[in-house]
């Protein structure tokens, strides 16, 4: 019925990360983030005014003001980028050759397999929800797991009928994200 190829690069695992963080990972994501702002800014402020009055520290102040202003950085530069980081540790964690993914879809659910032989089934009854953003489809298998469709990777079927047709296997609308 429908075949889709979907490499998952730098851009696709990243455009992943960023829909679960806007859907079903919202709540983790904002509290981490919120978490990482809000323990740099205190250590940012904390090391800029010890660092106003580092030449009458001792050595261990000295390095206390110092380790916090460092820590405050790292903390609030994680928190900007934590959708990037979140991608490139996913990236990290597949497997080298396993990065193209060709699924299909029947009437019982759809399955996938990758270049390297990895074999996967699902049946639609899994699929907890469903979205749709400008390049890709995403579907929710769990709440640590989604699958990513490229729109221009169908090799059976178009986008338009595919859109449809998970709608009418799932029971529920897609669910649009402006990324």
């Amino acid at each position: 019925m429908f075949e889709v190829t979907t490499e998952y690069d730098k851009k696709t695992i990243l455009m992943m990360n960023r829909a679960a963080h806007k859907t079903f990972r919202r709540k983790q994501f904002l509290i981490r983030r919120i978490f990482l702002m809000g323990v740099g800014l205190v250590c940012l402020v904390s090391g800029g005014l010890l660092l106003l009055i580092f030449s009458q520290l001792d050595s261990k102040d000295k390095a206390l003001a110092v380790g916090a202003t460092l820590i405050g950085v790292l903390a609030v530069g994680e928190g900007f980028f934590l959708d990037r980081l979140g991608a490139w540790g996913s990236a990290r964690q597949m497997l080298e050759g396993s990065r193209r993914w060709r699924l299909r879809f029947s009437e019982e659910g759809f399955s996938g397999e990758n270049e390297d032989g990895v074999h996967a089934d699902y049946p639609y009854s899994q699929i907890q929800a469903a979205y749709e953003m400008t390049e890709y489809f995403l579907l929710q298998i769990d709440k640590l797991h989604c699958v990513i469709l490229d729109k221009n990777g169908f090799t059976q079927g178009t986008s338009e009928e595919f859109r449809r047709f998970i709608a009418d296997k799932t029971g529920a609308e897609l669910r649009t994200i402006k990324i």
